[in-house]
């Protein structure tokens, strides 16, 4: 969905984590360094994972991103990806990480990870908060990522069938999407304002949550919301632009309700107020702001959704 860095794991890394999944090792900690992704730390384990999370918090800070695998205490067959990208950190650093992370996870095995999260403080980092996190995802007979997420699809095209036998007048084929507007979504655009729209899933609508004044593009990378997907609407020197985020870690229904409807929303707005250009990104952070300074107006459709581009800063590593 977003752009790649073109930055892989190093052959270090890879070993590594074969290593580290064969081993009684509890966590292991990547940094993307002269160009690959490489291997950090790996704490060894203790008798309790909590103890590890606490050894895991001295060995991050608010300014540099890392790479976190952790291994289930309850079961060492099922790991979480974490990508620790600080608030704090800078913008390319952010930017680098986030359009890095989906290479990795495919080079070191997708089948891996039974959760991805995405956290971006040293006060995110602690035991309770990770097992609350993925508590509701495990399963009592230990599905596969993969298997998880058919079983997700099977029953959201479950649901779709119910809501569309029962619940026809929210259809509207001519716009192609499966929720009505809410009143508040009648909007007329103002320079250097951000509109968040969100779709209430149980209620079956579309609403505006919230707007926000924004000083240039520059602050769409942290005023967009990185906990769940989004549509947003903003105005910037006269021009409009919308903007389609799905942040790693969304739920797959999310992800599946909001990018099949998104033509569809683009097209309501359309009809009110010409949208200069439509972006789609994962994290708000993979954004390029030069997409916000082309001069040359572009229709927003499938054909031509913008893609951002990255740069690729290095950054010096850490070993222990």
């Amino acid at each position: 969905m977003s752009a790649q860095s073109g930055i892989s794991a190093s052959e270090e890394l890879i070993n590594s984590f074969k290593e580290y999944v064969d081993e009684n090792h509890s966590i292991l900690l990547a940094t993307i360094r002269d160009e690959k992704v490489n291997i950090s730390d790996i704490i060894e384990g203790s008798s309790s994972l909590k103890d590890d999370f606490e050894e895991l918090k001295s060995l991050v800070t608010d300014s540099d991103p890392k790479y976190i695998i952790v291994k289930h205490d309850y079961n060492e067959k099922l790991y979480t990806f974490i990508s620790f990208v600080p608030d704090y950190a800078a913008v390319k650093d952010k930017m680098l990480y986030a359009s890095s992370k989906n290479t990795l996870i495919r080079s070191l095995g997708s089948e891996f990870f039974t959760n991805l999260l995405f956290w971006n403080s040293v006060d995110e980092v602690e035991y309770d908060n990770w097992k609350h996190s993925v508590k509701d995802d495990t399963t009592s007979n230990s599905l596969s990522t993969k298997e998880k997420e058919l079983q997700d699809i099977k029953d959201l095209e479950f649901q779709t069938i119910v809501n569309t036998s029962t619940k026809k007048q929210l259809v509207d084929h001519k716009n192609d999407f499966s929720f009505k507007f809410n009143s508040n979504t009648q909007l007329n655009p103002e320079n250097n304002e951000l509109y968040a729209l969100v779709i209430d899933i149980p209620k079956e609508e579309i609403f505006l949550s919230n707007t926000t004044k924004i000083s240039d593009a520059k602050d769409l990378l942290t005023k967009i919301s990185s906990e769940s997907p989004q549509f947003s609407i903003v105005k910037l020197n006269n021009k409009i632009y919308f903007i389609y985020t799905c942040p790693s870690g969304s739920k797959v229904k999310e992800r599946m309700i909001y990018a099949s409807n998104k033509q569809g929303v683009i097209n309501h707005f359309k009809e009110s107020f010409p949208i200069t250009k439509a972006l789609e990104v994962g994290d708000a952070i993979e954004l390029e702001l030069s997409e916000f300074d082309n001069e040359e107006t572009e229709t927003a459709d499938d054909s031509t959704t913008s893609k951002p581009k990255f740069n690729r800063p290095t950054r010096p590593g850490r070993r222990r």
